[in-house]
């Protein structure tokens, strides 16, 4: 049991770390999404170590978007843009590299399902809303 404790931590952890490396990239590369994989790996290092999640929460860059997540879920309007234009070039690429209508429209239906909830949440915290 141990065993898999272990195992489940260290890939949460894992996860965590890699989202967060996804998250830095995203501050450097146009059209790759901060916000979603710092989303993650909050979810990450919750499940697998406070001290990771506390760090991440205080993070000096991080932390003020994540604890508007925590306490008012969050998203900022320019996350939701890219998002959805990331996840529009993803149902291209999928449907031209299989090239099947059904699996296209069911990850068509999935995707649009996640974008209706995302945008959906404010995008700012109730204080700046007027």
């Amino acid at each position: 049991f141990n065993r898999i404790n272990f195992m489940k931590k260290t890939i949460l952890i894992s996860l965590g770390w890699l989202c967060v490396g996804l998250g830095f990239l995203g501050i450097i590369v146009p059209g790759v999404p901060t916000t979603i994989f710092l989303i993650i790996a909050l979810w990450a290092f919750t499940k697998s170590s406070e001290k990771l999640r506390h760090w991440l929460l205080h993070h000096k860059r991080f932390g003020p978007i994540l604890n508007n997540w925590q306490k008012h879920k969050v998203v900022p309007r320019r996350a939701k843009i890219l998002m959805v234009i990331l996840m529009s070039s993803a149902v291209v690429l999928f449907h031209y590299s299989l090239q099947n209508l059904y699996l296209t429209i069911g990850l068509i239906i999935i995707l649009a399902s996640v974008a209706i909830y995302v945008i959906s949440l404010p995008s700012e915290t109730p204080e700046k809303s007027y």
